[in-house]
């Protein structure tokens, strides 16, 4: 919420950090739902070790990824990625819910419907 308001503000360099920081919340507060008897080590990881040690799936590890490498441009004096900006960051954020809420979703269905 506060992202989209200093965006709203026209303060990219403030919205590129909060969805940064959203980013973060998002993908340990899923990993922890995933493997709740890892919380205590999910919390204070570094976000790109969280999702290399806890997302399986592919599709989510490589959007998500991406997502923390333009969100960390956000944060850092020197940009890695100058040719994407605030609005790649925000597709890759997008791509990322779309990634978890298909994994919730498909492990829901799977397991309301398995075959005996």
């Amino acid at each position: 919420m506060q992202a989209s308001e200093a965006e709203s503000r026209q303060l990219d360099e403030l919205a590129g950090i909060d969805y940064r920081k959203a980013l973060e919340y998002l993908i340990k507060d899923y990993c922890i739902s995933i493997k709740p008897e890892k919380e205590e080590d999910i919390k204070p990881n570094q976000l790109s070790r969280v999702i290399n040690n806890y997302v399986t799936d592919e599709n989510l590890k490589n959007c998500a990824n991406r997502a923390v490498w333009l969100g960390n441009d956000e944060t850092h004096y020197i940009r890695k990625w100058e040719n994407h900006d605030l609005k790649d960051l925000k597709i890759l954020i997008q791509l990322t819910c779309a990634w978890i809420e298909t994994s919730i979703l498909t492990k829901k269905y799977m397991n309301e419907m398995e075959r005996n």
